[in-house]
């Protein structure tokens, strides 16, 4: 179904909707995925040059996985967000009620996980290098808080039948 709010598409699967509704989610995902573009950049630059005012690389990177590979991650990341908070954006969502319960499932695993994560480390484990590493725990919470707000619209305004 699609039909016209304010001059744009509003294509849903279940119903209509009122952009009024669509705009805060809108909002709130463009300021997650700015949170997390500027941990990018604020990395990629503490890479390069010696930043005073920002923590050095270290703390950035739980060196988990080769740095190279996880600038190529975020950055595929971004452009999956962004295509997303576009779609919000724009008017063009198409709701999907299971879609919204998995990525409320996905999401909130994740982000107890990583909570616990930066707790434990914190409490208890805070010699051990993975562990103690609050700036990218932090920044997982917030892709996890971007995929928990997606998964709560969907979950809110679709309908069981899909």
């Amino acid at each position: 179904m699609s039909n016209q709010v304010g001059g744009y598409p509003v294509m849903l699967h279940c119903c209509f909707m009122d952009r009024a509704h669509i705009i805060p989610y809108s909002i709130v995902l463009w300021l997650l995925l700015l949170l997390f573009c500027l941990r990018v950049l604020s990395q990629l630059v503490v890479y390069f040059f010696d930043v005073p005012f920002l923590p050095a690389f270290e703390h950035w990177h739980s060196a988990s996985i080769p740095y190279g590979v996880l600038v190529l991650s975020q950055l595929i990341i971004i452009l999956i967000f962004s295509r997303i908070a576009l779609q919000f954006t724009r008017g063009r969502v198409v709701v999907r009620h299971r879609v919204g319960m998995s990525l409320l499932i996905l999401g909130g695993i994740y982000f107890f996980t990583i909570l616990a994560r930066l707790i434990i480390g914190l409490a208890a484990l805070s010699e051990q290098p993975w562990w103690n590493k609050p700036i990218p725990s932090f920044f997982h919470l917030d892709l996890a808080i971007f995929l928990i707000v997606l998964g709560w619209f969907h979950w809110r305004y679709g309908t069981t039948q899909d």
